[in-house]
């Protein structure tokens, strides 16, 4: 699986690194439009974002993240926001998950799982629409 960070101090990807399973690539990215132009590129399986920074437009990047075949789940760390909902976003969308930072390591490594099930999902998700799709 592949991971992508998007934290302005590279913590979060060090982080990240340490707690995802082996075998997990973890890519991290100061800048929002670094971020984005890697995600248009060759999205990857997963989004972490630290949200420390009024720099991210984070409706712009979970909608940029749901526009991807498969949709590509997001967590987002914040000190402030605790649900989708606190921080602007349509609960009822799951556009993305939250972990109140900071957190334990077991809450993180728990968040860093729940992502990545949802990345699995979605790929199963994608594989049996293009199996239908090719089928009919």
């Amino acid at each position: 699986m592949r991971l992508f960070v998007l934290d302005e101090s590279r913590l979060l990807a060090w982080t990240v690194a340490h707690l995802a399973p082996p075998g997990t690539v973890v890519v991290g990215f100061t800048s929002f439009d670094e971020a984005r132009r890697a995600i248009l590129e060759r999205a990857p399986d997963g989004l972490v974002v630290a949200l420390t920074s009024a720099h991210i437009p984070l409706r712009e990047l979970c909608a940029l993240c749901a526009e991807r075949t498969p949709p590509v789940p997001v967590l987002c760390g914040s000190p402030v926001f605790e649900t989708a909902e606190g921080a602007g976003l349509d609960p009822a969308s799951g556009a993305a998950l939250f972990l109140h930072t900071p957190a334990a390591v077991e809450a993180a490594s728990a968040a860093i799982a729940t992502l990545l099930q949802r990345a699995r999902e979605a790929q199963c998700g994608a594989e049996r629409a293009a199996a239908g799709a090719a089928s009919a």
